[in-house]
């Protein structure tokens, strides 16, 4: 009897050790899916939808097919980012108010006709101090003006102003660009951490398979422990995680930079 309790001990411990893992695992399950769920609701109150709104989550993440190029990154931030865009124009409406405001300090010259309808009356000539045969002739009169500006000062100024603001203007463009251009490189070099990250936990995964399998070949002929089994499948897992968040963080970049550019990646 006590050689048989001896051989069954190690085994029953190995069991209740298994169901502790097992336990804390379907805990830990539990806790992700609450978050996914609260993470799902709030991405449908962004998009104005119902909180129970299906959302589909794939099982695996993809690393986005993405091909750098610093040129053509440059290229597409200054023509496509709406940021710069709407600097540009605001230099543009300054630099045409200057324009308007320089023409307006400018004397101004007029040129017109006058047409008088002339009646048949003696009451119109008298009022006219016409000649009795020019009744009933209309006459056509050519008129020339001039408006020359008394208050230069006030032109000139607007003028100023003007060429300030649209300076201003061309600064906070050329300010603006070179922050997006150094956002570009930052998330570049961030992609490139991403995917040696990703490329090492990959390989990290494989050689972390393999050896689990070889653990639990030797568990099986009693030439290793349940410990090591544990311990080994706790790195695969690992492991696995840190290769999704790797992945994760690459295709965020790959949006990231993506937003600088401000074009879709599919009309590409």
């Amino acid at each position: 009897m006590s050689s048989g309790m001896g051989s069954t001990a190690p085994g029953m411990s190995d069991v209740l050790r298994v169901q502790l893992e097992m336990v804390e695992i379907e805990n830990n399950v539990e806790s992700l899916l609450s978050d996914i769920a609260a993470e799902k609701a709030r991405f449908n109150a962004l998009l104005n939808r119902s909180v129970d709104f299906e959302v589909v989550v794939p099982d695996s993440i993809v690393k986005v097919e993405y091909l750098f190029d610093k040129a053509s990154s440059m290229r597409e931030i200054e023509n496509q980012n709406p940021m710069l865009g709407m600097l540009k124009e605001e230099e543009l409406a300054y630099r045409a108010k200057r324009e308007m405001d320089l023409k307006m300090s400018y004397p101004m010259f007029g040129i017109g006709l006058q047409y008088m309808l002339i009646g048949e009356s003696k009451t119109a000539q008298m009022d006219q101090g016409m000649a009795p045969e020019m009744t009933g002739m209309d006459m056509v009169m050519p008129m020339f003006s001039i408006t020359i500006p008394i208050y230069r000062n006030k032109y000139k100024a607007q003028q100023r102003e003007s060429r300030f603001m649209w300076q201003s203007a061309r600064e906070k463009y050329n300010n603006t660009l070179n922050i997006l251009q150094s956002d570009l490189f930052k998330l570049k070099q961030q992609l490139d951490n991403a995917e040696r990250k990703a490329t090492l936990y990959q390989k990290q995964e494989q050689l972390a398979r393999v050896t689990y399998q070889l653990v639990v070949q030797e568990f099986v002929t009693a030439k290793s422990d349940l410990t090591n089994v544990i311990q080994v499948q706790r790195q695969l897992l690992d492991y696995q995680l840190r290769q999704a968040e790797a992945l994760a963080e690459y295709n965020t970049k790959v949006a990231s930079i993506q937003k600088l550019h401000s074009f879709n990646s599919s009309n590409n």
